[in-house]
């Protein structure tokens, strides 16, 4: 795959779905590693100014900050790459060049898809940022700084990809596009509410100083957070399936090809008619209505109505 300058190893346009789910299995896994072997060790006190944090857990920057710190690096960097490889794939697959779903019709469109891909790849550094850091306590302002970033730029990327999204169903009126726009929405305020309730059980805690049982409550919302932030993974893969859209992708991706294939008619037969009549001269108007009569050529049993939003 090559987009550009940017080259991606090749992968199947039916196997695209995959992507995302190795990204989900490498992000899950990292944290059911990370609490496997804290709960291995005894359920030590990492953080000796919060006691009361180990009755419920601890957060998962003070466990990736001991020896498991590998693991967190390698599980980051397992998420990050694959997934924004199936967001690359996710807008390739949608190129007039693949066809491969329903294609994107308008430059505009075509930033939106570019917004989406450069804040997920922004994300994923950030959040690589944050599991190189030897640990929280020693780079804490850096920690939050690239924590911070990382929720922000995947909120980004969500509104950008629904946004897309909304268009395409505007265009197409192919379902499936609404309903994907409003479950991402649906997962952005879910991820929202879950990060307010994180917040206030830390504020809480800081009113009641160290000793404070909503640490624990706090470290508890944040591995909520972390492991939902994966079922995101489920929603692209979904997206990068074909069957989602329905029977009608097959007709808007045959139509896009006969489309192409009758300009291509048209261009051969007038070249055609120019070698055997040379004295023959077609007007501009002349042309452009012989290459209308092209376009409007029935092309398949279904009827389609272009809407451009712009």
């Amino acid at each position: 795959m090559k987009i550009g300058s940017l080259t991606l190893p090749n992968i199947k346009p039916q196997h695209a779905w995959i992507l995302p789910l190795i990204s989900l299995f490498g992000w899950w896994a990292m944290l059911v590693a990370l609490m496997i072997c804290w709960f291995a060790k005894g359920r030590p006190i990492l953080d000796t100014y919060h006691s009361e944090m180990p009755h419920y857990i601890v957060y998962l920057s003070n466990i990736a900050a001991t020896d498991l710190q590998p693991i967190f690096i390698v599980g980051s960097a397992i998420m990050g790459i694959f997934f924004v490889w199936a967001v690359i794939e996710d807008y390739y697959l949608r190129t007039p060049e693949k066809n491969y779903f329903p294609v994107i019709f308008h430059w505009f469109l075509t930033a939106v898809h570019a917004l989406a891909i450069s804040t997920c790849i922004i994300g994923s550094l950030c959040i690589l940022m944050t599991s190189c850091l030897k640990d929280n306590w020693q780079y804490s302002r850096p920690h939050s700084v690239f924590v911070i970033l990382f929720v922000i730029f995947v909120f980004v990327y969500l509104v950008c990809h629904a946004f897309a999204f909304i268009l395409h169903y505007r265009h197409y009126k192919i379902k499936y596009f609404l309903w994907s726009a409003i479950a991402k929405i649906i997962w952005t305020c879910i991820a929202i509410v879950l990060v307010v309730c994180y917040g206030a059980f830390m504020g809480k805690a800081n009113s009641e100083g160290n000793g404070s049982i909503y640490w624990g409550y706090s470290a508890v919302m944040e591995w909520t957070l972390v492991y939902f932030y994966g079922t995101m993974m489920f929603l692209i893969a979904i997206d990068l399936r074909r069957s989602s859209y329905g029977d009608y992708v097959e007709y808007y991706v045959n139509r896009e090809a006969d489309l192409n294939k009758n300009i291509n008619n048209y261009d051969d037969d007038l070249q055609v008619s120019g070698m055997e009549d040379t004295t023959a001269v077609v007007t501009d108007e002349e042309q452009e209505q012989q290459q209308q009569q092209y376009l409007e050529k029935p092309v398949s049993p279904l009827k389609r109505k272009f809407r451009h939003f712009l």
